[in-house]
């Protein structure tokens, strides 16, 4: 069958472009990968009032190589080294400004420009499309894609464009007569920052983000082992009178105590292939990281991101320990090639593979995060038990004439001793403090034996020899507990239901908080016969919350 230019609408451009490309700033992505994929290092974007210029120091296009740009569904570029490939991206801003102009020079060539009217494509094709719904043009009668580029599509030789009017080696894009529609979404300083940092692929702010440098560093050399390429770039945004570098938006505040763990990495690898590298950093406790908008890992390929970090949720199996985790997984494999929207990768037996390796790296992670909790709980248990039991061993009077008492203390050593036991038996705390968790085992053994000596004692004749509240044990005891290196835990006095789950980052609707204040004053208060009773059975059930989601 032979076809003609005729059976190639030039509603098409259109079609493609509102698909490709529904969010306004998608067209700033698309002009910033092309300054990536022509190896720039730097890219300033400057936007003000209804003008958008995109500027690069890249290797810039000659003539023969722009023309080549303006085809449609074309590209020279190849799919897995270089970022934009389909071919559509120069088309990106036509429902988003009146006039593209395109100025690019390389180092031996003089400067070279490309027009493109916008707005009266845009206008031709309303009008047919008014005509066609009125009944009054045929088929046959619309203009086809290729008449209307050439209508509307400019291409300057080089020597018709001066030096002072484009003097720098790259590419200059402005965009001009931005649709009002639009001006909310591209003139808001933090949404158009907010956007290109997880979309492109910045630099760390390595003065804010105390790893930032190690983990450049790393995926470097790990990419230069495999032959790989791992690319990074500067960008300057000025939004009106606001200007500022922008880096990876990943800071040492978003954890806690502004404390992120040393970083994790993960190479995701299919035989001898290296397929992309992973790298985490954990929260410095057992909380999820404060800002939900960037717990867990985001999937990236070339520095831009594939889809959200929630599509990532699904390999981690819950939420508990990817919340804890901010990372990315940078893929470099040139046959994952990611689909027209960006949320996902083309269908191939690749992605399929991938998605089994990258469900592998989760549940490494999930285990080193987990292996973290063990440690830190079990830390923090032991700091709970060592000031308990320095308060029996103060509260402890060796001539107390009340069994009642001393049988207390027993019962409350004996339930502290199992949960020491078990912790040294988990083997989850390592050298200095696996050794202190058994001086506190020791002690706490003594303690329990010097108060079972005193209730037995009460059988028996009294001592005629002076007494003393404090015997000789019980200093040495507290002198052993003293010696054990980990701090003492203050143990937190919750006094409400809903303080407890605030302290879990469990966030309750409004209509579940009043169920669970009725709960609290019928049940728990109710169940308890004391402030102290009620403190210990909100700690208990915190702790049964955090087993049952752990």
């Amino acid at each position: 069958m032979k076809l003609s230019k005729f059976d190639i609408g030039a509603e098409i451009i259109s079609i493609l472009t509102r698909g490709m490309y529904q969010d306004p700033r998608d067209a700033l992505r698309e002009y910033i990968q092309n300054g990536v994929d022509a190896h720039a290092k730097n890219i300033k974007l400057k936007i003000r009032q209804n003008t958008i210029v995109i500027e690069d120091d890249g290797d810039g296009m000659d003539y023969k190589i722009l023309r080549k740009a303006l085809r449609v569904g074309v590209s020279d570029k190849k799919p897995g080294t270089d970022v934009g490939f389909m071919g559509i991206g120069i088309y990106s801003a036509f429902h988003l400004c009146d006039s593209l102009t395109i100025f690019s020079r390389t180092k031996i060539n003089l400067p070279c420009k490309v027009e493109i009217d916008f707005k009266s494509m845009r206008e031709l094709l309303e009008n047919q499309k008014e005509l066609r719904l009125n009944g009054n043009i045929s088929s046959e009668e619309l203009i086809d894609l290729q008449t209307l580029l050439e209508k509307y599509i400019d291409l300057s030789e080089e020597d018709t464009i001066s030096a002072e009017e484009f003097p720098g080696t790259g590419t200059r894009v402005e965009l001009v007569g931005l649709d009002p529609h639009f001006y909310e979404d591209l003139t808001d300083f933090d949404k158009v920052a907010g956007y290109i940092k997880d979309v492109v692929p910045l630099h760390f702010d390595k003065d804010k983000f105390t790893y930032g440098e190690e983990i450049e560093n790393k995926i470097t050399e790990i990419c230069k082992k495999s032959n790989a390429s791992f690319e990074l770039v500067n960008v300057e945004l000025q939004v009106n009178n606001i200007r500022e570098r922008l880096f990876k938006p990943y800071f040492d505040s978003d954890f806690h105590n502004d404390n992120p763990q040393e970083p994790k990495f993960k190479e995701l690898k299919y035989g001898d292939k290296l397929l992309g590298v992973a790298w985490g950093c954990l929260n410095s406790t057992r909380n999820k990281i404060s800002k939900s908008t960037k717990r867990g890992f985001l999937i990236k390929k070339q520095g831009f991101a594939i889809g959200r970090r929630e599509n990532v949720v699904q390999y981690f199996k819950s939420r508990t320990h990817f919340d804890r985790y901010i990372g990315e997984i940078i893929v470099v494999s040139q046959e994952l090639l990611p689909n027209s929207s960006r949320d996902d990768f083309e269908l191939s037996s690749l992605r399929t593979i991938f998605r089994e390796i990258l469900a592998d790296v989760a549940r490494k992670l999930n285990e080193e995060s987990n292996t973290f909790q063990d440690r830190t709980k079990a830390l923090e248990q032991i700091g709970e038990f060592k000031a308990e039991i320095k308060e029996i061993n103060a509260l402890y009077n060796r001539y107390e004439k009340n069994p009642d008492d001393l049988v207390d203390h027993i019962v409350n050593l004996n339930e502290i001793l199992k949960k020491v036991e078990s912790i040294i038996k988990r083997n989850v705390l390592k050298g200095n403090e696996h050794e202190d968790a058994k001086n506190l085992e020791k002690s706490l053994k003594e303690l329990i034996k010097e108060i079972q000596g005193t209730i037995n004692s009460l059988t028996k004749p009294k001592e005629k020899q002076g007494r003393k509240k404090i015997s000789d044990k019980q200093t040495k005891i507290a002198e052993d507990l003293a010696a054990v290196s980990i701090a003492e835990a203050k143990i937190k006095k919750h006094e409400s239901l809903i303080e407890v789950l605030n302290d879990l980052d469990i966030e309750p609707t409004e209509e579940l908080v009043k169920v669970l204040n009725l709960v609290d004053e019928k049940f728990i208060q109710g169940y308890a016969s004391s402030k102290s009773e009620y403190y210990k059975l909100l700690r208990e059930l915190k702790e049964e919350v955090i087993n049952s989601i752990d």
